[in-house]
């Protein structure tokens, strides 16, 4: 209970402002349906393969879904403060990617295993587990290699559960050490890492789900025709951040010099907002967020799991490397990929591509606009095949895209401003 008495301090306002959102979910979830729908909605997201793509409220309905974001969010909350963290740029921007995937991928049963994982890494090798705090709520972008062989559907439903907990076991142990490595790929361009070592294990997964006879179906699952309830969540939120970075200090001049001065720097990991400039980023964080809701309504585009995840990670990463400014170039360099490839602009896929592009937004921060929209350009063209490799099995896709459009466009960089070494 000394962990949970910091909550006192006002050092801790993030963990008690992330704990208060989350609790809304719940309760918001249980306005919109009875309790026995929210259950049993629950239930089928448990049981879900969570393959890519599947939508959460489409399998289980609202209610069940922000009950699994809730209880995902504050699980991760509550790790952070019985480890003793302190607040910062990267454990604020882990539990909102948590609670983002908590709509399409990662729920309660099969981030559990993983995180166990982590933590006999953490002991294997002598490490404390708080040195491993962070791989251990994001090792989860595996979450549906649980699911898949869990509910399998080929073997007795307990010998399949206790498989994919075993899976679990071991994916959870290798992850730290891949990913520590990983962003060596990329010199700290792509800010969503961990995404680039989960497709690489995903990869391996996958061929070696198929040699074993396991046949992976593609998922497709979108909900549709939520935007007015789910827009007026997603802005609610963004308010709430909003009012209480500009008012929480009593010195709202301080807290909008400190936003503005966060569009000075370049993104590029590990940039901790939250570190130079505590509560202003809540104003960058309530800014991405209704920016990424603003573009999906804009383009006419459906409020699902998917779009949902990819703007609550636009805000969470509001803490660690992306603002207004270097993520709009990418996400424009998507659109014209989109009209240079004749897609259409709304369809789910496309826009799930270009909210998650913004990994990429500290290209934008270091070589300019013009680079950016070049990174987006092509982010959208590897990352519509490029799950082929994992057959879905990796939920940040979009990290694992990035990481090659990265490995291409930074030596193209270099041709041209030699004097600058990434």
């Amino acid at each position: 209970m000394k962990n949970f008495s910091n909550l006192r301090k006002r050092e801790y306002m993030p963990y008690v402002l992330m704990l208060v959102i989350n609790i809304g979910f719940i309760v918001t979830g249980f306005s919109q349906e009875t309790p026995g729908e929210v259950f049993t909605g629950f239930s089928r997201i448990i049981q879900s393969r969570s393959i890519l793509i599947t939508d959460y409220i489409a399998v289980g309905g609202i209610g069940a879904t922000l009950l699994n974001v809730g209880i995902v969010g504050i699980s991760c909350i509550v790790m952070l403060i019985r480890l003793d963290l302190k607040p910062g740029g990267a454990n604020i921007m882990g539990v909102w990617l948590s609670m983002g995937f908590a709509f399409f991928g990662k729920n309660v049963f099969n981030m559990i295993p993983l995180t166990i994982g982590v933590f006999l890494y953490a002991k294997y090798s002598k490490h404390p587990f708080k040195q491993h705090y962070l791989g251990a709520m994001l090792v989860a972008t595996l979450s549906p290699t649980i699911s898949e062989i869990a509910f399998l559907g080929m073997f007795s439903r307990p010998v399949e559960i206790l498989a994919g907990i075993m899976m679990g076991f071991a994916v959870g142990f290798i992850f730290p050490v891949i990913s520590a490595d990983s962003v060596k790929v990329h010199s700290g361009f792509n800010l969503y890492n961990m995404g680039f070592a989960g497709g690489v294990i995903a990869t391996v997964l996958s061929t070696v789900y198929r040699n074993l006879g396991i046949e992976i179906i593609p998922s497709a699952e979108w909900s549709y025709g939520n935007n007015v309830f789910l827009a007026t969540l997603l802005f609610t939120v963004s308010l709430l951040m909003l009012v209480t970075g500009l008012f929480f200090d009593g010195n709202p001049k301080k807290i909008l010099d400190g936003f503005r001065r966060i569009h000075g720097h370049s993104g590029r990991l590990l940039t901790d907002f939250y570190q130079m400039y505590e509560n202003s980023i809540f104003v960058n964080m309530a800014v991405l967020c209704a920016l990424g809701t603003g573009v999906v309504l804009i383009l006419n585009g459906d409020l699902n799991g998917p779009n949902i995840a990819g703007i609550l990670t636009m805000a969470g990463f509001g803490s660690l490397g992306k603002h207004a400014r270097n993520v709009t170039p990418i996400m424009l360099g998507c659109m014209l990929s989109v009209f240079a490839n004749r897609m259409n602009l709304n369809t789910p896929g496309n826009i799930v591509i270009i909210l998650f592009s913004t990994g990429l937004a500290p290209v934008a921060g270091t070589y300019g606009w013009k680079w950016g929209i070049a990174a987006g350009f092509l982010h959208l063209n590897i990352a519509t095949y490029i799950g082929n490799l994992n057959s879905g099995l990796n939920l940040y896709n979009n990290g694992f895209a990035a990481s090659f459009v990265l490995l291409f466009l930074l030596p193209v960089i270099s041709i041209f401003r030699k004097e600058e070494k990434y």
